[in-house]
């Protein structure tokens, strides 16, 4: 295997293995009952998508069964950080960020900053920013694949 290959499959190792370290670190700093992906649900609204979805279209944007992303919101809606517009007729019920979702989102993040930053202390800002740039990226080039 050529050095570049290696890399790929390397980076491509690496970055499941790190998520699932920070995630587990993460967790523990979470506030009472809040998982990970419960989180994730709160970010998916706060940063990439403002207005109310179905669960389908939080499950097709994280590529999770339905069935566990209504799980989810059911309890994001059980603690009052989603709001669930019911269904009418055949459409499909709304979910939406409440403001207490969005204030358990902040705290979520204040608490997991100063980790988060004392993890990365010695590594160069510009190597990080250029990462971060790589790996947008290549989600991006994920997100747009035609089966997508």
């Amino acid at each position: 295997m050529d050095g570049y290959r290696a890399t790929l499959l390397g980076l491509f190792t690496e970055i499941p293995i790190i998520e699932h370290l920070l995630r587990t670190r993460v967790e523990q700093l979470h506030a009472e009952g809040l998982e990970s992906a419960q989180f994730g649900i709160l970010n998916y609204f706060v940063r990439t998508h403002t207005d109310p979805d179905t669960v389908a279209g939080i499950a097709w944007s994280f590529q999770d069964p339905e069935p566990v992303v209504r799980e989810r919101v059911e309890r994001l809606a059980e603690m009052g950080y989603v709001f669930v517009t019911p269904a009418i007729g055949n459409g499909e019920a709304l979910v939406s960020l409440t403001a207490d979702g969005r204030k358990a989102h902040q705290e979520a993040l204040e608490r997991i900053e100063p980790h988060i930053l004392e993890l990365v202390s010695e590594i160069p800002r510009d190597d990080i920013e250029r990462t971060y740039q790589t790996l947008r990226e290549i989600r991006l080039t994920l997100d747009n694949l035609p089966d997508r």
